[in-house]
């Protein structure tokens, strides 16, 4: 029976960049090698996929987190065991968030890390996934913390996208996408107190236009 997986890259905003969380792996094939946190579907245990996807998270500690599905990958060759399909979900957490496993790595040292499997290609989807819909939605949000400012929002989306914003066009578009609630709290500092928000909504919105560059 072929082998059905779960694999999960697991992304947060750690002090201006991007990491990625991964563990090494103890057994054969690719041991030693890093790998995402992932598990085999197990039909006595998982009565769906949805049910897999928290048991994942359980074993991770990351309980409370933003996931989504972005494909289904099956083929002979990304398993050396034979036949294997895995389901890959994008996973966003805060930027204190701690796992009970693994490691966080920061991107800019992926190609110097030994992945097993397919995992590599596993990431770049991952990655893919949330530099496109970050254009056309509030996606990058899920990296912030409880509260945050206008300029950590923009900060978010400009290190997601790699690219700088217009910071009177980009505060233009977040205010018209109706997603944020002021705290009532200010956050103080070397700078002049920003307002402190947080989400109405913990769902991704989508902006009535697709965002382009420093345009915004």
């Amino acid at each position: 029976m072929p082998r059905m997986s779960l694999d999960m890259v697991v992304l947060r905003l750690h002090e201006e960049r991007l990491e990625l969380l991964l563990e090494t792996r103890d057994r054969p094939p690719f041991s030693r090698c890093w790998q995402l946190p992932a598990l085999r579907i197990d039909e006595t245990r998982d009565r769906d996929l949805d049910a897999a996807r928290h048991r994942l998270l359980g074993e991770w500690g990351l309980g409370h987190c933003y996931s989504e599905q972005v494909c289904t990958l099956g083929n002979l060759e990304r398993d050396p065991r034979g036949w294997s399909t895995t389901l890959v979900y994008l996973c966003l957490v805060e930027p204190e968030a701690e796992a009970v496993r693994g490691h966080w790595h920061p991107l800019a040292d992926l190609p110097d890390l030994n992945l097993a499997f397919d995992h590599g290609q596993l990431v770049a989807m991952g990655l893919e996934r949330l530099r496109i819909k970050s254009r056309y939605s509030t996606l990058p949000l899920q990296l912030l913390g409880a509260e945050f400012t206008l300029s950590e929002v923009q900060r978010a989306f400009e290190i997601v996208l790699q690219t700088p914003m217009n910071t009177a066009a980009f505060r233009k578009r977040i205010h018209r996408a109706d997603i944020l609630v002021d705290t009532g709290r200010k956050r103080t500092g070397k700078q002049r107190p920003a307002i402190l928000y947080r989400l109405e909504n913990p769902c991704c919105v989508m902006f009535d236009q697709v965002m382009h560059g420093a345009e915004a």
